[in-house]
């Protein structure tokens, strides 16, 4: 499968919500995954390590399965609903390891900072 077909996707989510039966689940899990590494190759994503796509892909997983029960079957675009769920899963994921890497940054600043050390202490450690 190398595209989405939109309403074999919908048919899929009719038939998970009245079963919930395993082959559907994995059905639609493979769909999960084509949406988010085609979703990776957009612009503003192409530039990241394999590791961080990877990464980036398993979150996106996360969340659309998190979020399968929310889809509103009267709609007749699922496709449309799982991609901004990855795309947002995405941004999610890069906000945090922005978040994470701007942490360690400063503690790593603070750790190679000078204080002013030696004006204090002298070369032996003692106080001048």
């Amino acid at each position: 499968m190398e595209y989405v077909n939109n309403q074999q996707f919908l048919q899929l989510m009719k038939d998970y919500r009245k079963n919930k039966d395993k082959r559907t689940y994995e059905e639609i899990g493979k769909i999960f995954l084509l949406i988010s590494s085609n979703l990776l190759n957009k612009s503003c994503f192409i530039n990241y390590t394999q590791d961080r796509k990877d990464e980036m892909t398993s979150d996106a997983v996360f969340f659309m399965c998190r979020y399968i029960d929310r889809y509103d079957l009267k709609k007749t675009n699922p496709f449309a609903y799982f991609t901004r769920v990855a795309y947002n899963g995405f941004i999610q994921n890069i906000n945090d390891y922005n978040k994470r890497d701007s942490m360690f940054s400063s503690i790593e600043y603070i750790e190679n900072a000078s204080f002013g050390g030696d004006e204090i202490f002298g070369n032996n450690g003692m106080i001048n």
